[in-house]
């Protein structure tokens, strides 16, 4: 027959499985913990409504080409033009420094959107310095005084 162990053999058993459980607690919390950061980070950085100036974006040339980016500025009067039947606009988008090419192809132009309007365009810069836009957004002065 066989003797069962020693009390003081159990007790070191049974710390040792404490000790383990402890350990895989620690393990999934943290898991836990970098999954949440890692979703709130992300989360953050898509949603974030963040632009250029035109300035800003000059200054990053040749960098910026290629990449997809926001722009701010104000539409150049004299600038507007229809392509394509009215299924592009090429204009200007100007800032206090300068200006720059802009040929919009998309959904329907905002009813607000002319000359003199505050826009923010999304879209690419290519290589001849023209931003080719895919999203157009027009500000409307009036609903953002008080």
């Amino acid at each position: 027959m066989a003797m069962p162990p020693p009390a003081s053999a159990a007790l070191h058993t049974a710390s040792q499985l404490a000790r383990v459980r402890r350990w895989k607690l620690l393990a999934v919390v943290v898991t836990i913990l970098l999954g949440a950061t890692y979703l709130l980070v992300t989360s953050l950085q898509t949603s974030a409504v963040y632009y250029l100036t035109v300035t800003e974006l000059r200054a990053r040339n040749p960098a910026a080409e290629g990449q997809q980016v926001r722009v701010a500025g104000m539409v150049a009067p004299g600038s507007l033009e229809q392509l394509e039947g009215g299924l592009s606009l090429r204009f200007l988008v100007q800032d206090d420094s300068g200006s720059l090419p802009v040929v919009y192809r998309g959904a329907p132009v905002p009813d607000i959107f002319g000359e003199d309007v505050e826009v923010v365009v999304e879209g690419r810069l290519q290589p001849d310095g023209t931003f080719v836009a895919n999203t157009l957004l027009a500000k409307c002065a009036s609903r953002f005084e008080s």
